[in-house]
Order: C-alpha cells, then sequence, then structure tokens
C-alpha cells in the first residue's frame, strides 16, 4: 500500500466527514426526522456510513485513475493524452468532491436550504460524470468505482428534487 492510497483516501473522507459531520452524526436526527420525505428514504443512522463508503470508494478511484496516469514529459502523444485526461479527470473529481461535501449541511440548514442544496448537488452530479468520462479513459476499476458514487450521487439528487417538488421541503409546524 503507497502512501499515496492513504492520502487518495484520507483526503476525501476527512474534508468530506469533517465538513458534514455536524449534520450527519447520531445525535442530530432533528432535522431529518422533521423533514417530509419521500416514501424512498436513507435512515438518518445510515447517512454518516453512506457517506463514509462514498468518500472512500471515491478516493480509491482516485488512486486507481491516478496510479494509471504516467507522470513527466514525453514526446509520446498517447502518452500525453493519458495524462491530459488523468489531469481533467482528477479536476472534476475535485470540483464534484467540494460540491458534494457542503450538501448534508445544505439540507440540514433547514427548508429554506434545500433548493440550494439541490444547485449544489446538481453541480456535483454533473462534474462526476465529466470525471468518469475521463476515468474511464485510464482505468477501468477506476472507472467502474467512480460509476458507483456517481449513482449514490444521482439518488441524493433525486431525493433532494423529490423534496422540492412535492412541496416536502417545508417542516411541520
Amino acid at each position: 500500500m503507497s502512501s499515496w492510497l492513504g492520502l487518495s483516501v484520507g483526503i476525501p473522507l476527512g474534508i468530506g466527514l469533517g465538513a458534514s459531520y455536524k449534520a450527519l452524526r447520531p445525535g442530530a436526527s432533528g432535522w431529518h426526522s422533521r423533514l417530509h420525505k419521500p416514501k424512498y428514504n436513507v435512515p438518518h443512522s445510515m447517512l454518516l456510513p453512506l457517506f463514509t463508503a462514498l468518500y472512500t470508494i471515491e478516493g480509491v478511484a482516485t488512486y486507481l485513475v491516478s496510479n494509471e496516469m504516467v507522470l513527466g514529459n514525453s514526446s509520446n502523444r498517447e502518452t500525453a493524452v493519458v495524462v491530459q485526461a488523468g489531469h481533467w479527470g482528477l479536476a472534476y473529481y475535485w470540483l464534484s468532491l467540494t460540491f458534494l461535501v457542503f450538501w448534508p449541511a445544505l439540507v440540514a440548514s433547514g427548508p429554506m436550504y434545500v433548493k440550494a442544496a439541490m444547485a449544489d448537488i446538481s453541480l456535483a452530479v454533473v462534474l462526476q460524470l465529466l470525471a468518469l468520462v475521463q476515468f474511464f479513459r485510464l482505468s477501468t476499476a477506476g472507472g467502474l468505482l467512480h460509476l458507483l458514487c456517481f449513482f449514490v450521487t444521482h439518488a441524493l439528487a433525486v431525493w433532494n428534487l423529490a423534496l422540492i417538488q412535492k412541496g416536502r421541503a417545508r417542516l411541520p409546524l
């Protein structure tokens, strides 16, 4: 196990859980229980393990992709394309992670932030899709792991949209 694997997993896990721990911690289920949620709903007690798994899998996917990148200056055109795809994929990934880590806190901030949370997670989904295309160019395994994370993030976006569309984003009085 290289130190790069530890960094690839540790950085998103630390940043993601650090930024969203207040909303995800087991004792903070008040906001979650007060929302008028759609029928398909993840129990609050599963949110922290879900996001922990999500950030860990994304970190491993990032490691697999970055491991395939050939670093250095080469005159070989194919090598340059691989390096460029890796750089774009990693840039999209880190941008998507930036948006994703703030989503739980936005949803937990109350009904007036649910639309902002939707915009936030929508940007994360688009950026994950762009990263996914580049990840598959470099590593099939990394692309498949990132595809799993894309589906989870997309499911969260659909859940967020259901809160808005059905007028369920308001808290009961």
